[in-house]
């Protein structure tokens, strides 16, 4: 029995289709078939009437009318049986067909007794006093199916017997696909957990609110705290509410769909009068403005959380280069040659980067040896990061394994005021001497402070390299000022 009822589903909803694409003959061709087949359906006596109105021929409306009749003859209080041939009788000529425009208001009369209110009966009330009607864009199956649940979750205090009784009234209508769809939604708002589902449905507008309101916020935190931009992935949580919402009225809708039908049901004793379903409104102009409103200022907050974003990540300190004269009670040398070559090296190294690079040594006039050595760049490395200095650093540890010196250990120190990050590792020479270098690198500048172990621990080689760095280094000009 369900197999042949999903056929009959099937067939309609080809016929339908059909109709809708113009495809007259072929939607009567495949209605008239699966009536042949499976017998009579509601559904398809109305696809036929329908197929055979839409010719506007005089022999096409006559095979319509001997359709709804048929139809009608099986399935006496079907409202859109009722209403298409109260249609067709109204639109015909009084003196063609007189006897066909009389049954007109009959047909109307009894549509109203039937369903007092609803959208057939308002539209042929419309056709009988001469009014024209046009076809109006039917509603989406899903603004149907959360219009009719939140018009009884509103009524009904308690959604399990709200629930119970669109079961019984949908058990005695079984044509009522609507009835039968706000059944299925009604039954699964009453699972556990489902409070707020149920709450969005009869709050929709207040829900999208909400819900645009904490996207809004988590897209501006980002930027406005500095978090790590895949914080903004969070929005996804607030689209799932909305995805478990929409996956379970369309599970209602199926069940509806595939549900076994019985023509001789009767209608439920016992039970109370569940109240006929009005027409679905078309959106209001509040809903729509609302609607435009969210979807623009979360689209605003997308752009400027990505604008603002991008801008913090492409700023970096402008940095300009002053060297002192004395440094930790160490003269600054000149054109000494360890200086000069790593001036050609730094040179070389930052060329076509826009960076400008420094080198300063250092130590005792009268020896001429370095005691500390400071080179580097300042200008737009935006990109620096801790891993990006590692690679600075490990490129340059690997240069002195290639002369043959002995690295040892390496560690991180605080970067003090100026913020970043440093790295230190230390070396041996060929003379024996410990040598440690400890590598400074932020968004606006990176550099190397070169020093002899004073044997006074790890922190002390930081605190050389946070204090030069901050005595060669100036803040608040251009890097192409110096």
């Amino acid at each position: 029995m369900q197999a042949e009822d999903q056929e009959v589903r099937s067939a309609c909803a080809s016929a339908h289709a059909q109709l809708l694409a113009g495809q007259f003959a072929q939607a009567r061709r495949t209605a008239t078939e699966a009536l042949k087949a499976d017998g009579p359906s509601a559904r398809l006596f109305l696809v036929l009437g329908q197929a055979h109105a839409a010719e506007d021929d005089d022999d096409h409306d006559d095979q319509a009318e001997a359709a709804y009749q048929e139809g009608l003859q099986a399935f006496p209080h079907d409202l859109d049986l009722l209403a298409a041939y109260a249609e067709l009788c109204l639109r015909s000529d009084y003196l063609d067909r007189p006897a066909r425009h009389r049954r007109g208001p009959e047909l109307a009369e009894r549509l109203r007794e039937l369903a007092p209110g609803s959208q057939p009966a308002l539209r042929i009330e419309q056709i009988a006093a001469g009014k024209a009607v046009k076809d109006p864009r039917p509603p989406s199956p899903v603004r149907t199916q959360t219009h009719d649940a939140r018009l009884v979750l509103a009524a009904v205090s308690d959604p399990a017997s709200a629930a119970a009784r669109a079961r019984a009234h949908a058990q005695g209508r079984p044509d009522d696909n609507r009835l039968a769809t706000l059944a299925e939604t009604l039954t699964a708002f009453t699972g556990p957990g489902r409070a707020p589902l149920r709450w969005m449905v009869r709050f929709p507008q207040h829900t999208l609110v909400v819900r645009a309101a904490l996207c809004i916020a988590v897209l501006l935190a980002v930027p406005a705290l500095q978090w790590n931009s895949w914080v903004r992935m969070l929005v996804i949580v607030l689209i799932v509410p909305a995805a478990l919402l929409q996956a379970l009225l369309r599970r209602a809708r199926h069940r509806a769909g595939t549900r076994p039908s019985d023509a001789q049901a009767e209608q439920p004793v016992g039970v109370p009068d569940f109240p006929v379903l009005p027409p679905v409104p078309a959106p209001s102009r509040r809903e729509t403005t609302t609607a435009g409103f969210v979807l623009a200022a979360v689209l605003a907050a997308v752009v400027g959380s990505g604008i603002w974003g991008y801008q913090q990540y492409a700023a970096y300190p402008r940095y300009s280069v002053a060297a002192p004269d004395r440094l930790r009670g160490y003269e600054r040398l000149e054109d000494t040659p360890v200086q000069q070559f790593m001036e050609g090296t730094m040179s070389e190294t930052m060329a076509g980067s826009g960076a400008t690079s420094f080198t300063y040594v250092y130590g005792k006039k009268e020896e001429q040896q370095p005691s500390i050595m400071v080179f580097g760049a300042v200008g737009d490395f935006h990109d620096m990061t801790s891993d990006a200095l590692g690679s600075i650093q490990d490129s340059f540890q690997l240069g002195l394994s290639a002369t043959g010196l002995t690295t040892g250990k390496t560690w991180f120190a605080d970067p003090g005021r100026l913020g970043g990050t440093i790295r230190c590792l230390s070396y041996q020479t060929n003379d024996n001497q410990q040598i440690n270098a400890c590598t400074w690198g932020d968004k606006g500048s990176f550099g190397t402070v070169l020093s002899p172990d004073s044997g006074r621990g790890q922190e002390a080689a930081a605190d050389l390299t946070r204090s030069v760095r901050e005595a060669v280094l100036r803040q608040g000009t251009p890097a192409n000022a110096a």
